[in-house]
């Protein structure tokens, strides 16, 4: 089993949480900091990068592949049993993919202050700061964002916030989750986990590797 993987991915750091927290044998292939997009689509016609291949299947789409694998290899589930705790993880994973990065993504082309619509981020970054209110309504007091283990909730939270912890100083927000008492103390808890402190550390490389370019 491959996962073709890219450190400055958010979407590709969720599997390999989910893999590193499962224990699972799996070939990382990982793309160059310059890798084009004609490189990726070679790999996937999506052009989007975490792809999963397990012998002649191929799937992308990080929440796909994490489901994927959470059936393939169903020990060390990353699932919570009991339903309310499964449609709250699946609500979290919701929140952080749908609305915290789709909300992030378009400012990355006005990170120069020399091509920056201000409109664009005025818009964005008030949408961010509405997602982060809600993603902190629903996540707990103490504890993994879900139960008492950490979930695919987890896995994909964490490299998000990577991101939004990353960039929104660059907009003047420096720090973005100070005024939401739940989500700081969740972040504070979840980055020193063994699993997710890995995951945030190859991100890291991978946006200063990208910056020295």
């Amino acid at each position: 089993m491959k996962l073709y993987t890219a450190r400055i991915s958010p979407y590709a750091a969720i599997c390999r949480a989910q893999i590193y927290a499962k224990n699972l044998e799996v070939e990382m292939l990982e793309l160059p900091d310059d890798a084009s997009w004609e490189d990726v689509r070679a790999i996937n016609p999506l052009c989007k990068i975490p792809v999963l291949v397990d012998g002649e299947l191929m799937l992308p789409e990080s929440q796909v592949i994490c489901e994927y694998l959470e059936d393939r290899f169903p020990e060390h589930s990353l699932r919570p049993t009991d339903a309310r705790d499964l449609a709250r993880m699946r609500l979290l994973v919701r929140i952080a993919d749908t609305y915290l990065m789709t909300q992030l993504v378009p400012l990355f082309a006005h990170l120069s202050r020399k091509h920056r619509d201000q409109s664009v981020v005025d818009r964005q970054t008030n949408l961010i700061a509405q997602s982060l209110a809600t993603l902190d309504h629903y996540l707990p007091e103490t504890g993994f964002a879900v139960g008492q283990h950490i979930t695919l909730a987890d896995c994909t939270l964490a490299p998000i916030l990577v991101f939004i912890e990353q960039y929104m100083p660059y907009f003047g927000i420096a720090s973005p989750f100070l005024s939401h008492s739940r989500l700081s103390r969740y972040w504070d808890e979840i980055k020193i986990n063994q699993v997710i402190s890995r995951v945030i550390d190859e991100i890291h490389h991978g946006i200063s590797a990208k910056q020295k370019k």
